[in-house]
């Protein structure tokens, strides 16, 4: 049963998003170091105070915006849960195709995980919703690999899931600090991914 909003937290929502479209459109026509809470406020109309009720920086705002494209790409991956081919290959894929969505925002990518490094106190709350559009993802994946047998049976899920989420946050620190076009990143995935996956797979 859908949740009906109050017109207070309609307007708040609104205003909300009004900010974070209008900081990145302006972020990614002027850098972020080229555009001033000031600014923000005067072309979304709002005052400057109330960009500080919804975020303490410009930061925030852009860990904001990349919480929502983490569950849009979430949304786009369920695809792959009936993807063949081997273990590694699937893995691989999985990652590649995150990549591939987040491309188009690559220097927001590096914002976040700076946020996430440097304020991680304060990034908690945003790392939490963000594992409620990740986690049943990766559950779905592991499970479906382990009937189709090309996992072992005998790994708990989600010890499975903490530990492929540490090896994609480390590929995605390489890809965020590399850049276009990701050659590097390519081939430590490949690697990575075959690595890890010789102590999952099901041994006939």
């Amino acid at each position: 049963m859908a949740i009906k909003l109050t017109r207070r937290a309609r307007k708040k929502a609104a205003a909300r998003e009004q900010i974070i479209a209008v900081a990145i459109e302006l972020f990614s026509r002027h850098g972020l170091e080229g555009v001033t809470v000031e600014h923000i406020a005067d072309v979304a109309d709002l005052g400057k105070g109330t960009i500080y009720n919804y975020f303490k920086t410009k930061e925030d705002i852009v860990v904001a915006y990349m919480v929502e494209k983490e569950k849009e790409v979430q949304a786009r991956l369920s695809g792959l849960m009936k993807m063949k081919g081997t273990l590694a290959s699937i893995l691989t894929e999985y990652i590649r195709l995150q990549f591939r969505l987040k491309r188009p925002y690559h220097r927001f990518v590096r914002i976040f995980l700076g946020q996430m490094f440097l304020h991680t106190e304060a990034f908690i709350p945003y790392m939490l919703d963000m594992q409620k559009a990740i986690d049943p993802n990766l559950e779905a994946l592991f499970d479906g690999l382990k009937k189709r047998e090309l996992l072992r049976q005998d790994l708990a899920t989600p010890e499975l899931i903490n530990t492929f989420k540490t090896v994609h946050l480390g590929l995605t620190a390489l890809w965020a600090v590399e850049g276009p076009p990701f050659r590097g990143t390519e081939k430590v995935l490949r690697q990575e991914i075959k690595l890890f996956c010789e102590g999952l797979e099901t041994k006939k």
